[in-house]
């Protein structure tokens, strides 16, 4: 079961962006969209660094107008909930360190112009699997978790991060699914995170963990 942001197939024919293929040159020599395949990881945590996962990779297209996701993983906890979410860093220039950290994503949100959206959800498979895939248009975002737009998402660094919700429970699953806090506890979520993905879903017995990543550095640089 999984459920995408919006419908990917309206968004592929308008913008080009079809089968995640790059596209063939354009006369200036420069594609008129940009796809990149990155690894996906263990998230570096206080006691571990961050470890690559066999096999498990994430594939970004992005163009003027906007971005399409697809990724696929494994050593996941079979049965849980896990949900992708886009954080977007409008300007990554301004960040600290390259890629941009977390203490830059969230603790220096409004000077990096961060936006973390819902991207896709769904139950781990029996081996431990998932595949995600999702797009989102640039411009406003009046659900993300910040007051900022997708102004340019050749410029901007994406993050595709993982949060595992724990065991399904079916009497909220469309929650868990769909939501940063569904089926988790309050006490498990990280206290530096804004009001706004505190309150998305409903809460649980469950512990909320931001477990796997893929980064993506800017398709193309600001030019001075």
């Amino acid at each position: 079961m999984t459920l995408t942001a919006f419908p990917a197939r309206g968004f592929l024919a308008a913008t080009g962006l079809l089968c995640l293929l790059a596209p063939p040159l354009h006369g200036n020599g420069f594609p008129p969209t940009a796809t990149r395949t990155a690894y996906v990881e263990h998230m570096a945590s206080e006691t571990a660094e961050a470890r690559p996962i066999k096999e498990a990779m994430a594939t970004l297209v992005t163009d003027k107008h906007g971005a399409v996701m697809r990724l696929r993983t494994s050593e996941l906890e079979p049965g849980h909930v896990t949900t992708a979410w886009w954080v977007i860093i409008n300007a990554p220039w301004a960040c600290t360190s390259s890629p941009c950290s977390a203490e830059d994503v969230i603790g220096r949100a409004e000077q990096v112009r961060t936006q973390i959206v819902y991207a896709d959800g769904t139950v781990n498979k029996s081996d431990g699997t998932a595949e995600f895939s999702a797009n989102l248009l640039s411009g406003l975002i009046p659900q993300g978790w910040f007051d900022q737009d997708f102004d340019s998402p050749e410029t901007a660094e994406i993050h595709l991060v993982l949060n595992d919700h724990g065991p399904l429970i079916p009497e909220i699953a469309a929650s868990m699914l769909t939501s940063y806090r569904g089926g988790c506890s309050d006490e498990s979520l990280p206290p530096p995170f804004p009001a706004r993905a505190k309150t998305d879903g409903i809460a649980g017995p469950n512990t909320c963990v931001l477990i796997q990543d893929a980064i993506f550095k800017p398709a193309r640089k600001v030019r001075n």
